[in-house]
């Protein structure tokens, strides 16, 4: 699926005049590793100033991919706003469900990940509609139910 969000409105037509900033994209991991093909709900959330097929295209060379191939869920094209800004308040709004798991790249080295996480897709995309909205501090996630809940 794509979207296009735009700073100033809802997911709107886009106008002459708007500048196109880059991408917010989800991520499922195609992974054989035990520990992470049987975790469910777990996609990356991540930006690129470059096309998202571009951005994969060596995922199994890379640990930020969990050194596996990923197929693309869904795409954000961005326009007239910081795309890593918006990146940074999805992942602190999942912080609490962010994937705790340390993969080893080609060369030995240890890295742990901090763009996967534990969430339903449909919750990322309301995630992402209340960002755009302002309405993001009136919720948090509750990693438990695997739900957005208003904060009272």
């Amino acid at each position: 699926a794509g979207y296009a969000i735009k700073d100033n409105s809802d997911m709107v037509v886009i106008e002459d005049g708007d500048s196109e900033t880059g991408y917010i994209y989800v991520l499922k991991s195609l992974s054989e590793n035990p520990r992470i093909a049987s975790t469910k709900n777990l996609f990356k959330i991540g930006f690129s100033t470059t096309s998202v097929e571009e951005r994969i295209k060596n995922a199994e060379q890379d640990p930020t991919y969990l050194m596996a191939p990923v197929s693309i869920v869904a795409t954000y094209r961005c326009f007239n706003m910081n795309p890593q800004r918006f990146e940074r308040l999805i992942h602190r709004f999942f912080s609490e469900s962010c994937l705790d798991l340390e993969i080893t790249d080609k060369v030995g080295r240890n890295y742990v990940p901090k763009e996967w996480f534990i969430a339903p897709i449909m919750v990322i995309g309301s995630v992402i509609e209340l960002i755009i909205k302002g309405e993001i501090v009136n919720y948090s996630y509750d990693k438990s139910i695997e739900s957005i809940v208003e904060i009272k």
